[in-house]
């Protein structure tokens, strides 16, 4: 049950990209799975794709890195 249109949507497994700007640093992580609400299109991530995506987010903030464009399943866990 979606939490934003209160349950008018079904969500849905589906893949997409997380996108992090952080000043003028942007992460791209693509093939994210992500649940999708079938009426509004927001997107949830279940609580082991929030703590990857979190580990991935934080080894890009320590790269230093201007642009970073990664897919999901290449960075261990």
């Amino acid at each position: 049950m979606c939490v934003m249109c209160k349950g008018r949507g079904k969500m849905e497994d589906r893949l997409s990209s997380f996108i992090l700007e952080l000043d003028e640093r942007i992460l791209i992580v693509k093939g994210v799975p992500t649940r999708v609400c079938s009426q509004c299109g927001e997107k949830a991530y279940r609580g082991e794709v929030s703590l990857r995506l979190e580990q991935i987010a934080n080894t890009f903030k320590n790269s230093g890195d201007e642009l970073t464009v990664t897919h999901y399943s290449d960075r261990a866990a």
